[in-house]
């Protein structure tokens, strides 16, 4: 992913093992996504059966630890209230204020993909502190 993005200075891979997943769906990537020029990050955990990607979770932090927005594809289980599902599966979770962790949640477009992410959210925001670092 790094070649295809001038901006990532590292991705680092792990797997979860099958003992310690939390779910019996397959197999669990996670990943952490440093930046060049942008001290945040970007987590993700993919869920895949064989090879096809299930469910996603990518959650965009500042510098400060502080989220900046989820990016998230998945169902909630049974019992979850109607304000929460009624995104299912595509949503992300956008934060009110600087202490809402959880963050509001809204509809996604269906099949947004972790590049759809860098190219939307990710890239523009890097590009706009370069330049204003530039301009000081």
């Amino acid at each position: 992913m790094e070649y295809l993005y001038n901006e990532i200075l590292e991705v680092r891979f792990s797997e979860t093992e099958r003992k310690q997943l939390d779910h019996k769906k397959g197999r669990e990537v996670n990943a952490k996504i440093t930046f060049h020029y942008y001290n945040g990050n970007l987590r993700c955990r993919e869920i895949f059966e064989g090879t096809e990607l299930i469910e996603y979770y990518y959650d965009w932090y500042a510098n400060n630890g502080a989220i900046i927005q989820k990016f998230h594809a998945h169902y909630h289980p049974g019992g979850t209230p109607e304000e929460i599902t009624q995104f299912d599966p595509w949503h992300w979770h956008v934060p009110k204020s600087v202490d809402d962790v959880e963050g509001h949640r809204i509809a996604s477009r269906p099949g947004y993909s972790i590049h759809d992410v860098m190219e939307d959210h990710i890239k523009p925001y890097i590009l706009r502190l370069r330049r204003s670092s530039n301009d000081c």
